[in-house]
């Protein structure tokens, strides 16, 4: 996903993508701590330097149930992430699921 020139659209995209609420599989999905280094991993990954993930308000990880064609876990998250895009504050919250994998013991967030 190329999001040069379009911070706002791309970081509601990825908000949507990355709503997730915790998994009740076991070691099988992440922990609160591993979903969000997973998050803020994404947003990262996805839009550069010109974010940073600052803070989560009231998160969660729930409902995690197995991928339908994959070994990931998809989780519906509650709260909200505290982002800074190129400097200014924006609260965003979670507003659907997120899909996680693990490869080499870390979580990975993806769309579903």
């Amino acid at each position: 996903m190329n999001c040069k020139g379009k911070l706002g659209a791309c970081a509601a995209g990825l908000l949507v993508a990355v709503t997730l609420n915790g998994c009740s599989l076991g070691s099988s999905q992440p922990s609160e701590a591993e979903a969000k280094a997973a998050i803020s991993a994404e947003f990262v990954r996805l839009m550069g330097a010109t974010v940073e993930v600052q803070d989560f308000q009231d998160f969660e990880v729930r409902n995690c149930r197995k991928a339908e064609s994959t070994d990931d876990v998809v989780c519906d998250l509650g709260g909200a992430v505290v982002i800074s895009i190129a400097g200014s504050p924006q609260t965003r919250p979670f507003t659907g699921p997120v899909r996680f994998s693990k490869a080499s013991g870390t979580w990975t967030a993806h769309k579903p």
